[in-house]
């Protein structure tokens, strides 16, 4: 009998520590095997953000800016779910999609040519800015925008959350 209670024991400690590893790992797609949520761009300009994963769904939004940063939410065959920088989600045909990252400037920020406070400033960034996002660290990360290579504090900018898939 205690021979049976200490197997049951170990089997639900076993079936315990699977139910957090799965927890604490990422969320696959569904179609695409990759992670959700995930950052993207947008890869062509006149593309078009649809109320479903369909063409029989509305437009509600043509998106003109390549390159423009984009989260993946979720996936529906070729579809997936964006979220763009204004918190707008619409549903977007995956060819549209482009894996590499960028980010927005969410508000005015110096880009540095070191990651830190002491950097010397190369340039300005004005909100609205798309620039493609090469590196992080600590709370900066490492953006290329017109021409110039520099580090830029994270919480100024949209998309750079994650450092993830770089």
């Amino acid at each position: 009998m205690r021979r049976g209670s200490l197997a049951a024991l170990a089997a639900l400690s076993l079936l315990s520590l699977s139910f957090t590893a799965a927890a604490d790992a990422p969320a696959m797609g569904t179609d695409s095997n990759l992670p959700v949520p995930r950052y993207v761009s947008l890869r062509t300009e006149g593309a078009n953000g649809r109320h479903g994963p369909g063409l029989e769904h509305r437009i509600d939004w043509i998106y003109e800016r390549a390159g423009l940063p984009l989260q993946v939410t979720a996936e529906s065959g070729p579809w997936r779910r964006v979220r763009d920088p204004d918190n707008t989600e619409v549903w977007m045909h995956a060819q549209n999609l482009d894996p590499r990252r960028t980010v927005y400037v969410r508000q005015e920020a110096a880009l540095r040519r070191g990651a830190s406070d002491s950097g010397r400033v190369l340039a300005y960034l004005q909100p609205g800015v798309v620039g493609a996002l090469t590196g992080c660290e600590g709370g900066y990360r490492r953006v290329a925008i017109g021409g110039r290579v520099g580090w830029v504090k994270a919480d100024t900018l949209w998309g750079a959350e994650s450092c993830t898939g770089l």
